[in-house]
């Protein structure tokens, strides 16, 4: 009787179908205005300079950026930085739809139903616009629904979802506010202790391989405004809380 059982289909196909479609709408529509993080994000690009290449806030995303721009350029691509982190963009907005039906999917929602939900994320109008534009934002959030997706199965892994959610820091420290929910969803301290391994120790490398090969600060004082990134945009580079 096992033998001849069905196996339930497997679930990956669907949101890889579901992603692949979000990434071609995402790039038959690329956006004709742009915001200033992404125009900046893009002069960092073109510019070069490592340090301006990360962010206090988005550590990732310049780096990734960059190299979206080198490895377009090896196709032929000759324009501005800005097409190819909007290429970056519509990808990573991809990623995160198809990821968000892998959630659905592993809350025990059905096929149509997650697949409806998920088309509706992609069209929704701030999740279209950062999706379209280049801005900082979809790396986060992608990474932040792989690991919702993780911690959402019956058996999480709990290296790969702090792994996954250190991602989502990296593409934007307010992903930090995932935690609360992450420590709520991991069956045990085990794996609570595994899972905030993970987190803290490839976030720490990040920051660290940032400071090291990017940044380079002169002094305790420069390293303190660099971390602090847009809450310390002042004269005197003091902390401002953000509305």
């Amino acid at each position: 009787a096992e033998k001849s059982a069905k196996r339930a289909p497997p679930r990956f196909p669907l949101p890889f179908a579901v992603g692949a479609a979000a990434a071609i709408l995402y790039l038959s529509f690329p956006a004709a205005k742009f915001n200033f993080d992404g125009v900046a994000c893009a002069i960092s690009v073109e510019l070069g300079n490592p340090r301006f290449l990360v962010h206090g806030n988005h550590v990732a995303y310049g780096a990734l950026g960059w190299l979206t721009h080198a490895v377009l350029g090896l196709f032929g691509y000759g324009g501005p930085a800005l097409a190819s982190l909007q290429v970056l963009s519509s990808l990573l907005g991809a990623a995160g739809v198809a990821a968000f039906c892998l959630l659905l999917l592993n809350l025990g929602f059905a096929p149509p139903l997650a697949a409806a939900a998920s088309a509706g994320l992609a069209v929704s109008r701030l999740y279209w616009t950062w999706s379209l534009e280049a801005q900082v934002y979809p790396l986060g959030c992608a990474f932040m629904l792989w690991a919702a997706a993780e911690l959402a199965k019956g058996k999480p892994r709990p290296e790969v979802a702090g792994l996954l959610q250190a991602g989502a820091v990296l593409g934007h420290v307010g992903h930090l506010m995932l935690a609360p929910a992450a420590w709520a969803l991991l069956p045990d301290a085990r794996s609570r202790r595994r899972w905030a391994a993970a987190l803290v120790g490839a976030t720490a490398l990040g920051y660290l391989v940032a400071v090291v090969f990017f940044v380079r600060p002169s002094s305790l004082a420069d390293l303190r405004g660099w971390l602090l990134g847009s809450t310390a945009l002042s004269v005197d580079r003091r902390f401002m809380w953000l509305g």
